[in-house]
């Protein structure tokens, strides 16, 4: 079994912060969330999952960042 936080501790904090797919603080793997189906991760907010690799239990914070741009337009 895995170590709770073994990889969070062994590595910088950089390698578990806004990455495209959550990133297990346990074993260190990325878990993908379309191959996982963890599609609730998409909604913004605090998620607790089991990681499919170690099993072990841990928080995803999920932050949402919309942009739009309405600045080129046809002109009819």
């Amino acid at each position: 079994m895995v170590e709770r936080l073994k990889a969070l501790k062994e590595r910088s904090s950089l390698d578990f912060w806004q990455e495209r797919d959550p990133r297990c603080p346990h074993c260190g793997n990325s878990v993908g969330i379309a191959e996982h189906e963890l599609w609730e991760l998409y909604s913004e907010g605090d998620h607790h999952i089991e990681c499919p690799y170690c099993e072990l239990d841990f928080t995803v914070q999920t932050e949402a960042k919309f942009s739009f741009t309405t600045e080129d337009q046809d002109e009819d």
